[in-house]
């Protein structure tokens, strides 16, 4: 195999200069211009003139204000040319529109943006393709959405399980694959992330440099922030879309394949068409995708349980923190009181005769009589439970012979296999193979029909009958009430 590029062999080296070569002045400026450019470009299907790239950042300064562009004007005036190597072009002293142009001079030399010029003389700004993969990574931490699990392994079981016509095995196996390798990265990566909501909970530092600021900051971390994250997404894959629901079908599948070399070399031959590998290389993605579907879905249980343990460390340090900050912060309940107590007395000196309205009022519980329920009362012991004797009735022995044949003829009613089996065999008449349309049709009439029918199919492949049951593609087939899906009976 081909050892991997390393990234910055590709991207031009004054790539990230751009952003680290002010003291923090620009950078913000910077980052939200990409953002707006990438925004037009992504579903652009023309390309981006240059008119309309200086347009969208004169409209960024304008909506900044003067702050903005004061910002960009000092950063650039203090900036001399050539002096991170990225070929900086001379500092703009002129109106929104000049700031702009330089601005682009600038994305454009770093090579964030290219240029490419018509026949008619039209220049296009262009989005290299690093620069669309960074920028969407950049968007997705500036949106903090949280992840989403819900349906991503009911899609994998359906791809899997579901073998209509036109199924691709190749095809279904790649979109599982992906889709098993989501589910598994996000909740490692949630896994992981917990920790730094549990340490910015404990962090001893104010409120804007992320740590715990006070009860409102745990409040708001708790339910606007953590609670996003876990989502209810994560609920979902807890309950409605577990893994428990689809695990065991999806691995039966891929082991029944795997043993399969006929099915093996069909879809290394499908992906080796589609991916244009060799069936050597195509044969070796195949069984790595269903070893890694397997494995992973095999180890997911670890991994939720870790999740689950995380997130009651990280409740119970929320809770604790805010008892803390509601308690113990500004000193014992002793402090709180004294407070109080020279609080009422400043009012009381102040003429005040009454208390504040925001103040709560007293409460005092209230006062009960002693009774004789108030004092101590020893234990006392129950007296020992004597049941009374059971007396069974003596039946006379005509009684119990009408009660025995009275059962029996119910045991007979009742359809067993060996009926089951008897009344299948009447319609083989000595073929092997049954088809559901050669079955006669008063046979299922009425609700004692329906009930012969539901028994005949769900006894299908019983050890104690001497036939199987194969389903068959095709449109339903109606039997009596009720339509069915196609179905042929195997003498065995």
């Amino acid at each position: 195999m081909a050892p991997l590029t390393n990234p910055f062999d590709i991207l031009p080296a004054s790539l990230f200069n751009l952003l680290g070569s002010q003291a923090g002045e620009l950078q913000p400026h910077y980052m939200a211009i990409l953002l707006r450019i990438y925004g037009l470009a992504e579903f652009n299907r023309f390309g981006l003139t240059r008119e309309m790239v200086l347009a969208e950042i004169v409209d960024y300064l304008n909506s900044e204000g003067a702050a903005g562009v004061d910002a960009l004007a000092r950063a650039a005036q203090e900036e001399t040319p050539d002096e991170d190597g990225d070929g900086a072009t001379p500092a703009p002293s002129g109106d929104a529109q000049e700031h702009a142009s330089w601005i682009l001079r600038r994305l454009v030399a770093s090579g964030w943006l290219e240029r490419e010029q018509q026949a008619d003389y039209t220049e296009l700004i262009i989005l290299p393709d690093y620069a669309f993969t960074l920028l969407e990574a950049f968007r997705t931490i500036q949106e903090q959405k949280p992840r989403e699990y819900t349906g991503q392994l009911y899609a994998a079981h359906q791809l899997l399980t579901h073998q209509g016509e036109g199924f691709s095995p190749a095809l279904a196996l790649t979109q599982a694959y992906e889709n098993v390798r989501q589910v598994v990265r996000g909740l490692n990566e949630l896994n992981q992330n917990i920790r730094r909501y549990t340490e910015r909970v404990t962090r001893p530092c104010p409120p804007h440099a992320g740590g715990s600021g006070g009860v409102a900051e745990l409040l708001r971390l708790q339910y606007d922030d953590y609670a996003q994250a876990l989502g209810p997404t994560y609920h979902a894959l807890k309950t409605s879309d577990h893994v428990s629901r689809y695990r065991r079908d999806i691995v039966a599948h891929l082991q029944e394949w795997q043993l399969d070399s006929t099915w093996l070399d069909g879809a290394a031959a499908e992906l080796s068409t589609q991916g244009r590998l060799s069936p050597a290389q195509a044969a070796g993605e195949i069984n790595h995708f269903m070893r890694f579907i397997v494995n992973q879905l095999e180890s997911l249980d670890p991994l939720l349980g870790e999740i689950d343990r995380r997130h009651a460390q990280y409740l119970r340090t929320s809770l604790r923190q805010i008892r803390y900050q509601l308690v113990g912060a500004d000193g014992g309940f002793k402090d709180r009181l004294a407070l109080l107590a020279r609080g009422l007395a400043d009012l009381q000196t102040a003429g005040e005769g009454f208390q504040p309205d925001e103040m709560p009022a007293f409460q005092a519980a209230p006062v009960r009589e002693p009774d004789a329920n108030s004092l101590y009362t020893p234990p006392r012991y129950r007296a020992p439970f004597a049941p009374q004797p059971v007396i069974a009735a003596v039946l006379d022995p005509s009684d119990v012979l009408a009660l025995r044949a009275v059962t029996l003829q119910e045991m007979g009613l009742a359809i067993t296999p060996a009926r089951i089996q008897r009344f299948v065999g009447q319609f083989f008449n000595g073929h092997r193979i049954l088809h559901v349309q050669d079955l006669p049709p008063d046979a299922f009439e009425g609700e004692e029909g329906l009930s012969w029918l539901i028994y005949t199919i769900a006894y299908g492949n019983h050890p104690e009958v001497n036939y199987g049951l194969e389903p068959l593609p095709g449109e339903p087939v109606t039997l009596g009430l009720v339509q069915v899906r196609p179905f042929q009976l195997v003498k065995r």
